[in-house]
């Protein structure tokens, strides 16, 4: 059976994982953890990926059936999760993980938003590790490339069909999370950061991020807006229509693809829009 075969290096997955990886190399190290995390479940879905793209068979989870991606990813998850927690327990990182969580102080006016605590913000306003993505060049290259990357992504998945390119999502969804990452760093988490890690100048400038990222999302999402309505009004333009109904078709590339434009784009326009004020003000200083 399929589900055995995707079931059986799910655990030869985790336990490489969990019994060499996180022990050897990890340590007590919470956060490099979460980010290896990544990876290590991307391992399965890209063998699923190899076995499964063009031949799709149908995968029965309990009383539902799923396609060999949704199948692979809810039985990493349900299998991981038990071994996760006792692996926290046995090393007595459960307060320490959980903490990462919990960004923003109670009671802040940022708490549930604010994805970067104090204590990171902080580390990383005297962090000189990642100044080289903080000078002018570093910032237009990070800014130019991850919008590239997002738009060429979306193209791609879009148009490719569901063969075996449309794999290419795999590779997509990585970029994305290490662009985030890095604009992250770039910007030293003041976008993500709750106000009781900044001061005055950082709140103001944090806060104008946001709205310049509010209407570049205004902009997307209004452009999205008017090519669905400009397929109706053609749709109807047909004499087979009846005006009323519509009739969309999507491949599971291009759901990705659309998928990814917002959900990418949502993670990481603030910071794009801090470096965009950066690079302005910088410019302006040189003249």
């Amino acid at each position: 059976m399929n589900e055995l075969l995707v079931i059986f290096y799910i655990l030869a997955t985790l336990t490489v994982a969990y019994l060499v990886i996180y022990p050897k190399y990890v340590g007590d190290n919470v956060k490099l953890m979460m980010w290896l995390d990544v990876p290590i479940t991307a391992v399965p879905l890209g063998i699923s990926a190899i076995m499964f793209w063009e031949s799709a068979p149908t995968f029965t989870l309990f009383w539902a059936e799923l396609n060999w991606f949704l199948f692979t990813l809810v039985a990493m998850l349900l299998i991981e999760l038990p071994i996760f927690l006792l692996y926290l327990k046995a090393r007595g990182l459960s307060q320490v993980y959980w903490a990462q969580f919990s960004p923003a102080p109670k009671g802040s006016p940022d708490a549930g938003w604010a994805s970067a605590s104090v204590e990171s913000v902080e580390k990383q306003l005297n962090d000189t590790r990642w100044d080289g993505l903080r000078t002018l060049a570093g910032k237009r290259v990070l800014l130019w490339s991850s919008n590239i990357v997002m738009v060429f992504g979306t193209g791609f998945l879009f148009t490719v069909g569901d063969n075996g390119w449309a794999s290419y999502a795999l590779i997509h969804i990585l970029l994305i999370f290490v662009f985030w990452f890095l604009l992250r760093q770039s910007v030293r988490l003041v976008a993500d950061a709750p106000e009781e890690a900044l001061d005055e100048m950082l709140i103001q400038l944090r806060d104008r991020s946001y709205l310049v990222a509010y209407r570049w999302l205004s902009v997307l999402v209004f452009v999205a807006g008017s090519a669905l309505l400009v397929y109706s009004i053609l749709y109807d333009s047909r004499s087979d229509t009846d005006g009323f109904n519509y009739l969309l078709n999507f491949t599971w590339p291009q759901v990705q693809a659309v998928f990814w434009l917002f959900a990418g784009y949502a993670f990481m326009a603030p910071s794009m829009a801090l470096l965009s004020i950066d690079i302005k003000r910088e410019k302006q200083r040189t003249r």
